[in-house]
């Protein structure tokens, strides 16, 4: 199973036909952390992620909180390290993390990580999405920030370069 972060779930809920229903069928079931789940509920007045993930097949929602290592508290914000305490704990092996320090230090714990345009990437060779170019132009008008380097990266991973 993979574990995925706030900012990830809002981003792929935004471009995924189906939001983050379609997870499920690209890479199998998918858990939200507690700490996570309490970001997106947070949130709910300026996205609508939290309302819509709450009753998917294949989104696992815990529904208590875990404790999380003072290391990584100190380190990264909580719904990182709650992510990748998960990660540990469970025995899962998987995580979607943006945040460069967290992917940083879920790699160092020998974690497969992958974030938001490796999904776009995964999502498009699947045929769930037509566009990874397209997809990131909806993300940057929501106000993603993307490095133009690593988007030009991603958009040639995809296929898609002119």
């Amino acid at each position: 199973m993979t574990v995925i972060n706030t900012s990830p779930a809002i981003h792929l809920h935004a471009v995924l036909p189906g939001g983050l229903g379609t997870l499920p069928r690209l890479i199998g079931e998918v858990i939200v952390p507690w700490a996570v789940c309490q970001e997106l509920a947070a949130g709910r007045d300026k996205d609508a992620t939290w309302l819509q993930i709450r009753s998917l097949p294949g989104i696992i929602l815990q529904t208590s909180a875990i404790v999380i290592s003072p290391l990584l508290q100190a380190q990264i914000d909580i719904g990182e390290a709650a992510v990748i305490q998960t990660v540990t704990d469970e025995g899962h092996s998987a995580v979607i993390l943006d945040d460069l320090k967290a992917r940083r230090i879920a790699a160092m714990l020998g974690l497969a990580v992958t974030g938001t345009l490796g999904i776009l990437i995964q999502a498009k060779r699947a045929a769930h999405i037509p566009s990874v170019k397209a997809a990131i132009a909806i993300l940057e008008n929501r106000g993603m920030w993307l490095d133009p380097a690593l988007a030009a990266k991603a958009i040639t991973l995809a296929g898609e370069t002119s």
